[in-house]
């Protein structure tokens, strides 16, 4: 059985849905800089997961982070 993580295999390799992302990924997802994202974590903004020294962002939480950052104008439009 081949697994995700181990080298030559990636999450896309098995169709799975991942539940956190690494910064990189949460930024991509989000069309941000890395930078962004790790800020975000740093002032609390953002919740995360940090496996030593690794910060993982659940897929919810930054869904959520996003939904709550969303600008909806007079006119109802979203921008």
């Amino acid at each position: 059985m081949a697994f995700p993580h181990r080298k030559g295999h990636t999450v896309a390799d098995k169709n799975i849905k991942p539940v956190y992302l690494s910064v990189g990924d949460a930024a991509a997802r989000l069309s941000v800089s890395e930078a962004t994202i790790r800020r975000a974590v740093r002032s609390g903004e953002l919740a995360h997961v940090r496996i030593g020294r690794a910060v993982r962002v659940a897929v919810t939480d930054l869904d959520a982070y996003a939904a709550a950052r969303r600008v909806v104008t007079e006119a109802g439009e979203s921008r």
